[in-house]
């Protein structure tokens, strides 16, 4: 017994703390004048003499006859045996009329809700956190789904929590069991002893395995919709140290339905437990086939993947991807550790500086395709990406790709087909060097005389795969027809292509460019002229349209 103990049970007896410091302080002292007692407690005079009187009143401290009064406290010992009779007296009353209390309480309450109430209750210490566990996988009629880490199963395992598990899937063959779980090589022999001790036959209990990776979840097990349990235990991963064990058991069928839509939604995700055991014993990599939705997931998925490469990485970006790539330099540390980048995207005025910056560090190409961006490591990592809906959605991301939605494959039959494309479309490309310092090669030349009507004009664009062609008439060129020209001014215009002619709908004079000029100063010139094409020149002699 100390003198905490012995404050308390004060209290308990029904004296103030003020009281009690008191009782406890003369109880040392012997008696005293209430001035002392006022300065050695540090009260103030007043509350000291309305706390003796009360002391008195309740026979706890007793008065000398002398002048100036002093005070005296009474022995503990008859002060316990009074509160202990009268709160024998008091029982003995309430005893005796339990049966008219009970009556009188039904009489007055209120009836049992139609609906159950949500409820929640904060569970501290592993063992209350456990028995709460176990007693909702005896109690399960439908389903028990159960989220946790890597840590987490070795320590249910010592717990007792998967031999309840197991037990109940082995009794309850209408009950669902869906267990999801961070399986390493740390809790392999733990996963693998489970598993065997469920017999083949007992589909109806499934095991899981997801990779949390650098993620946190909290650990949960869900029962029947009706309710869950969120739990942290000492030591878990990646969780800050903690005072105590902590969960929150909930009866909230929104809150429930909620958290088992995320459970669902992991478990499609997640990888068959057998395939995973054999990755681990065997170093096999798991195929791999999934669609992730969200953004960040994303990113986090390419991050990892690129972590791991060691050869090359190949991908095909959109014209902004190339600014992007620019700014953020994401590839860089892949570089210094000498993994190959490769990196195609349309070039063109606005990208071009950052594209001559990116070729000091990676292997960089124009190639003119705009609607395939992928990214592909060490020919085993696919990644696809979508085109944004908004051209919002493709300015804000800081990523060189648009990530919603990023389909993810290492299945091999993927992976090589789209890595044969890849580097079919980079022996195609143009090396940015050459779009900075040679000259402009554009597409091949194809000249019709002024009297060709529109329908043979079409035939011949088609049967040549050019867009546009050059009207010429004794060796010199008079004009230009392209698409455009033909849409607007035949077809809108209501003529009749086999009775027009290319001299009617050309259009002059057809600008051209020597073929000595670099390149990037033609693409200028015809973002200046605004027009669709030049003609290249080479001493006099026209010999290709860049478009």
């Amino acid at each position: 017994m100390d003198e905490r103990r012995l404050f308390e049970i004060l209290r308990e007896l029904g004296l103030s703390k003020r009281e009690a410091d008191i009782y406890l302080f003369l109880s040392r002292k012997g008696p005293q004048k209430a001035q002392s007692v006022a300065v050695r407690l540090k009260i103030d005079r007043a509350q000291t003499y309305r706390s003796l009187t009360s002391l008195r009143e309740k026979g706890i401290v007793e008065l000398t006859i002398e002048a100036p009064t002093r005070y005296i406290a009474v022995p503990i010992e008859p002060l316990l045996e009074s509160y202990l009779k009268g709160k024998k007296n008091e029982v003995a009353r309430i005893e005796a009329e339990k049966t008219d209390i009970i009556n009188y309480f039904k009489s007055i309450s209120t009836r049992e809700p139609e609906y159950p109430m949500a409820k929640f209750q904060v569970i501290t210490g592993k063992n209350g956190i456990y028995t709460k566990i176990s007693e909702m996988v005896n109690q399960s009629q439908k389903e028990v789904l159960g989220l946790t880490t890597s840590l987490g199963l070795i320590q249910e395992d010592v717990a007792g929590i998967l031999d309840t598990i197991v037990e109940s899937a082995r009794q309850k063959s209408d009950v669902q069991f869906k267990m999801l779980a961070n399986i390493s090589n740390e809790n392999l022999n733990t996963i693998k002893n489970t598993i065997k001790r469920i017999p083949a036959k007992k589909t109806h209990a499934q095991w899981r395995h997801i990779d949390l990776g650098s993620k946190f979840y909290p650990r949960f097990v869900i029962k029947d919709e009706e309710e869950a349990i969120l739990y942290m235990i000492s030591k878990d991963e990646l969780s800050k140290p903690i005072q105590e064990d902590t969960g929150l058991w909930v009866t909230s069928k929104m809150f429930v339905s909620t958290l088992k839509a995320s459970f669902m939604e992991i478990w499609r995700n997640a990888i068959n437990v057998n395939d995973r055991i054999n990755e681990l014993e065997t170093g096999t990599p798991i195929e791999e086939t999934l669609v992730i939705k969200e953004p960040t997931e994303a990113q986090t998925k390419i991050q990892e993947i690129l972590d791991t490469t060691n050869h090359e990485v190949i991908l095909i970006s959109s014209s902004t991807g190339i600014n992007k790539i620019s700014n953020n330099d994401p590839y860089r540390k892949y570089a210094d550790k000498g993994v190959k980048i490769r990196i195609m995207a349309p070039i063109d005025l606005d990208n071009l500086e950052a594209a001559q910056r990116l070729s000091k560090l990676y292997e960089i190409k124009h190639v003119s395709i705009s609607y395939l961006t992928m990214i592909i490591a060490d020919s085993k990592h696919l990644f696809m990406f979508k085109a944004p809906l908004l051209e919002k959605e493709s300015t804000e991301s800081p990523s060189p790709f648009y990530l919603r939605n990023t389909f993810y494959t290492n299945d091999q039959k993927y992976v090589e087909r789209a890595t044969e494309l890849l580097r079919d479309i980079w022996k195609r490309g143009t090396w940015v060097s050459e779009i900075d310092s040679g000259g402009p090669l554009g597409t091949p030349i194809v000249e019709v005389p002024g009297s060709k009507t529109i329908l043979e004009v079409v035939n011949i664009m088609l049967r040549n795969g050019v867009s546009s062609v050059l009207v010429s008439e004794k060796n010199t060129v008079t004009g230009i027809i392209d698409q455009k020209d033909i849409l607007e001014k035949v077809l809108k215009g209501g003529k009749d292509p086999k009775k027009t002619t290319a001299a009617e709908i050309m259009s002059t004079p057809v600008l051209t460019i020597d073929s000595d000029t670099p390149l990037i100063e033609a693409l200028r010139t015809i973002k200046k002229k605004r027009i669709p094409r030049l003609a290249v020149m080479k001493k006099g002699k026209l010999i290709a349209m860049l478009t």
